[in-house]
């Protein structure tokens, strides 16, 4: 049988600007990553033989976004599949084009799951989405750090606020992050992390902010790498997962079974900097963003949508960090299967990850 991945891991370190989600997995050393390859390949083995070449493919693209996706789905046919359901992949409506993600059922009672991920495109990023001037900045901090020999003790994540107007020259952005970096060593590094209180450096220009954060690196003998540029999502996420929800509901209302079929959209917010923020959930999905009440009625372009399960952010390998909730719309119905989502639960207990491999890490 084909698998996901081709070659035996060979080396360890952070992946490289270049290099594929799918490379950097097949040659990271790390027990970490062989969780993550062994969960891959096990789930991609129990899905229908004629879905695989599909997935693999998105699995193994270039594209970042066509591997976040493809992951997510291949968690949620997990997570359906643990939890005892029969499950349909990508079952065929009306007159055939259109393939809801999954049809899935338990004691008597379908329902059809779409899986989404937004934070990634111009379509649903929002306030999430980097700016091309952002990210030149960025480029110019790796640059600027290269270019005066910096030791790379930790890495640095970078975080933007605000609306950055111009371009910055390399010494502008660079010159901070350089002080910074040498002004720091990895045991300062290490000890802030582990006391809560990681070391940070600000760069402002106008109304816009670069926060750097400096986190440990993951393993002896690796150089630490420079992320980014992340946006702030706290607060910032309604728009993005607004309109990644209203996307499907309008291709349901178009092609879907009708008044019989109910719908469950999983999304899951792809960002970096993104935490559980139940203000931004439920503005985005409620009529008046100022009525979050579990009772409170839904925007009108998510009529027909019965249920949103929430997951914090897709992961590769944080799934014991990431939560999951299900929001019922209170004019739809939900099957009695799905209840144990209403409360609040780890991805990993949902999806078959490997608790104890993780926790020994």
């Amino acid at each position: 049988m084909k698998t996901v991945f081709d070659t035996k891991p060979v080396r360890r370190g952070p992946a490289t600007e270049s290099e594929r989600t799918h490379e950097f997995l097949e040659r990271e050393g790390r027990p970490e990553a062989a969780q993550i390859r062994d969960w891959i390949e096990h789930w991609y083995s129990r899905l229908p033989r004629e879905k695989r070449s599909d997935l693999r493919g998105r699995l193994r693209s270039d594209r970042t976004d066509r591997f976040t996706e493809a992951y997510f789905e291949l968690q949620m046919f997990a997570l359906l599949t643990t939890s005892g359901h029969d499950v349909c992949v990508e079952p065929a409506l009306a007159d055939g084009r259109y393939k809801p993600d999954f049809l899935a059922g338990r004691g008597g009672k379908a329902f059809f799951l779409e899986a989404t991920v937004c934070g990634q495109d111009e379509q649903n990023a929002g306030d999430l989405r980097a700016t091309t001037n952002e990210m030149n900045a960025v480029e110019k901090i790796r640059s600027a750090l290269k270019d005066a020999g910096v030791h790379m003790h930790s890495h640095l994540w970078l975080e933007a606020e605000g609306r950055l107007d111009r371009t910055l020259k390399k010494r502008e952005i660079g010159k901070p992050f350089i002080d910074f970096l040498k002004r720091t060593s990895g045991d300062e590094v290490g000890n802030s992390f582990e006391a809560g209180l990681p070391l940070q450096e600000v760069f402002t220009c106008g109304d816009w902010t670069l926060r750097g954060r400096l986190d440990p690196k993951p393993s002896k003998g690796t150089v630490g790498h420079v992320w980014g540029p992340a946006r702030s999502a706290m607060g910032g996420a309604s728009d993005a997962i607004r309109a990644s929800l209203a996307e499907k509901a309008k291709k349901w209302r178009r092609n879907g079974p009708g008044r019989d079929g109910i719908l469950v959209i999983a999304l899951s917010v792809c960002h970096s900097h993104y935490f559980w923020n139940d203000g931004d959930e439920m503005r985005a999905i409620t009529k008046d963003p100022m009525d979050q009440t579990p009772n409170a009625h839904w925007r009108d372009d998510l009529r027909g949508v019965s249920g949103v399960l929430f997951v914090d952010n897709v992961s590769l390998g944080n799934e014991l960090q990431t939560r999951a909730r299900l929001v019922q719309n209170p004019d739809g119905h939900l099957p009695e299967s799905l209840a144990f989502l209403a409360a609040e639960q780890n991805l990993a207990d949902l999806t078959g990850f490997p608790r104890q491999k993780q926790d020994s890490g």
